[in-house]
């Protein structure tokens, strides 16, 4: 796909006469499939916007009247600056046409267009949450962040999600909210669903408490039920998915954790998130234990007295640093 900076870059090529046939065809197909950018051309054209000086005006005109076989005369170029026409009409037209119409304004939309884009974090050891300009609203997990432009809500509800959030998004049928993490696009009306997408995880998942959504990953695109969970690996791009209470997974906002058959690698490395502290295994094979229930993270010692408990492990704390010891006396019962 090609990017911004590289489409204006073949809008100045095509202003001076130097872009190729297979260039403005790929800018036609662009800007034909943005409704955003058609809408906002058909606006300026219409109005003959003052940012075309009188000859770009004059050879807009005179490509348009060529392909209707007409002539441009001395009286023509007297009136150009108050013509006006159909927009419609025009995309009906020759293609070569399009390319001239089409361009200059995209150009012009493109190098005028100011889009600043905000951010709101978590951060270790913190959670918060915030009210999008649409009323839908996202609780961030520790160690979290999204950002959105100041578009939001206007042509688009995009945002970028690092880290784990939970979504309450409200319903609106012309604008999809998409939830961008990764490879990974997140498409929903309006619903409630859980998104986990740390950098530092191999995978990112999503979790559907009510509504639908659109998982779209660059292989396939998944549409989730209720109480499903879609898990996407990020190495391989493969998916799994799974029927799962999604409460369980969105626990983490009253400070419950939930965990399936989780290593004590990764329930560590949770832990550690939300409370912005450092863990340390003295003992390396108890990272590959795994654990299935819920734990009360209400404290770091509340979270490690339930592992305590349910796991052959024993802690303690040194400046400020958790470390982690195989209980010799568990350790029996559970090989």
């Amino acid at each position: 796909m090609i990017d911004k900076e590289k489409y204006l870059e073949i809008f100045e090529r095509y202003i001076l006469n130097k872009a190729t046939d297979e260039e403005i065809n790929v800018l036609c197909t662009f800007i034909n499939n943005n409704p955003d950018l058609n809408e906002w051309l058909e606006n300026e054209i219409v109005q003959s916007s003052p940012f075309m000086d009188e000859n770009i005006k004059l050879r807009m005109l005179e490509n348009i009247r060529s392909q209707a076989n007409y002539k441009l005369d001395q009286e023509d170029n007297k009136k150009v600056s108050s013509f006006k026409f159909d927009f419609r009409w025009v995309v009906n037209v020759a293609a070569i046409l399009l390319p001239f119409v089409l361009l200059i304004g995209g150009y012009s939309y493109y190098k005028n267009q100011e889009i600043d884009y905000l951010s709101v974090s978590a951060g270790a050891g913190e959670k918060s949450n915030i009210l999008l300009p649409d009323g839908s609203k996202v609780f961030l997990n520790s160690e979290s962040e999204i950002i959105y432009s100041t578009a939001y809500n206007k042509r688009n509800r995009n945002l970028k999600l690092i880290g784990e959030a939970y979504f309450e998004v409200v319903s609106d049928q012309s604008k999809p909210f998409i939830v961008e993490s990764g490879d990974v696009n997140v498409k929903v009306l309006g619903t409630t669903f859980n998104v986990k997408a740390y950098e530092d995880d191999p995978t990112i998942s999503v979790v559907l408490n009510t509504g639908k959504v659109e998982f779209i990953t660059p292989i396939t695109t998944i549409a989730m039920q209720q109480n499903e969970r879609v898990i996407y690996d990020k190495k391989d791009q493969t998916t799994q998915s799974d029927k799962v209470n999604a409460s369980d997974f969105i626990g983490w906002k009253n400070n419950k954790l939930r965990f399936e058959s989780e290593t004590l690698e990764n329930i560590a490395k949770v832990i550690s998130r939300m409370h912005n502290i450092d863990i340390h295994f003295v003992d390396d094979q108890l990272s590959s234990l795994k654990f299935t229930g819920t734990i009360d993270n209400t404290s770091i010692k509340s979270a490690l007295n339930v592992l305590e408990l349910t796991a052959p492990i024993k802690y303690e704390v040194k400046d400020s640093v958790i470390y982690l010891y195989e209980n010799k006396e568990k350790a029996v019962l559970f090989n």
